[in-house]
């Protein structure tokens, strides 16, 4: 798309959610405001918020970010009307790539909320932001792969929202996780726009079956035929962990997290399918379905470290020794796995 051409609401339209709340950031910083961009819109019902200082007076606006195609209603309306008077702001201004119903545009004259309809807001950006103009988006399917996230698409498809960006050490590199309802992406770069080749890695919540937190940092668990564990730092770690914790019930009906242990740079797993040791940074693994263990002990205690001791039917049987905390605990929950097995 050249430089110039100018903004269509047909393209306004295409804009996943959350570059659509980037660029009216952009558009309002262009016209003169001080803009904040919330991090965690669900947890606070707030896009943006606005701000403008004139000789010690200062005015601010809530920004509700709505990409729709039909008509916003007067249900939508009342309901952000209401954020005026919680977060004690001057007014709060909906803007839509759609149109707004003749009740939601009352509605909005009796409560101070200010609409900004697909029309006007093509207008605005033709004026102040005609040469940030270019493509957002190219939606691709992502192909099959036994490895999970191997980055095939771009950054959100459609249905898809987020729910928070935090920056974080992924790896030995600074990044932003950026966490949706049906994904975890990892990306360079904090710009207003960014494409596929900002996106590192990209893990499908389907894909997820837990993560191990411990003073090291995080470690999020996912895979289908092999699991492989990504290693993350986070100033705000606890807060990512509730996200994901919350997020649980729509990856816990496939292959998902039972207990987990890390000793330095290997973890022992146990999931609703299988026992596996994983190297976190080499990614070698003893991968052991839970259906072929016909034994197990504890060992360890005092000046030892717990172990379990595995017995695996495949071939005669092989005995396998992994360390673990609690292996009374992972003694437990095993058996009891095994014989619902």
């Amino acid at each position: 798309m050249s430089k110039m051409e100018k903004w269509s609401l047909g393209q306004l339209q295409e804009i996943e959610p959350y570059n659509f709340e980037k660029l009216l950031a952009q558009l309002f910083r262009k016209m003169g405001y001080a803009v904040e961009e919330t991090q965690y819109s669900h947890d606070r019902g707030i896009d943006l918020i606005i701000r403008v200082v004139h000789f010690g007076l200062s005015h601010s606006w809530i920004v509700q970010a709505k990409r729709y195609t039909e008509p916003v209603g007067v249900k939508a309306v009342r309901e952000y009307s209401s954020l005026r008077y919680r977060d004690r702001v001057d007014g709060v201004i909906i803007v839509a790539t759609s149109s707004f119903t003749r009740e939601g545009q009352d509605e909005a004259a009796e409560h101070n909320v200010k609409l900004i309809d697909g029309n006007l807001l093509v207008e605005m950006l033709n004026h102040y932001l005609l040469e940030e103009n270019r493509e957002l988006y190219v939606n691709e399917a992502r192909e099959n792969d036994d490895t999970p996230g191997q980055e095939t698409s771009t950054i959100m498809r459609r249905g898809e929202e987020l729910l928070a960006e935090e920056p974080v050490i992924f790896g030995k590199e600074k990044m932003i996780m950026m966490i949706t309802n049906k994904n975890i992406l990892f990306k360079k770069g904090s710009g207003l726009l960014f494409r596929k080749e900002d996106i590192v890695q990209r893990i499908e919540m389907k894909d997820l079956a837990g993560v191990h937190a411990d003073q090291q940092g995080l470690f999020l668990i996912a895979g289908q035929k092999r699991l492989v564990v990504y290693q993350i730092s986070a100033r705000k770690r606890e807060r990512i962990l509730e996200l994901l914790e919350n997020l649980r019930p729509e990856y816990v009906r496939g292959e998902h997290l039972l207990m987990s242990s890390r000793n330095n740079s290997e973890m022992t797993i146990l999931t609703n399918k299988r026992l596996v040791q994983i190297g976190i940074e080499n990614g070698e693994m003893e991968d052991i379905p839970l259906s072929k263990i016909i034994g197990v002990e504890a060992g360890g205690g005092l000046f030892k470290k717990d172990r379990i001791m595995i017995s695996e039917s495949s071939n005669g049987v092989k005995k396998h020794s992994l360390e673990v905390d609690n292996a009374l605990g992972w003694k437990k929950v095993i058996e009891q796995k095994v014989r619902v097995t």
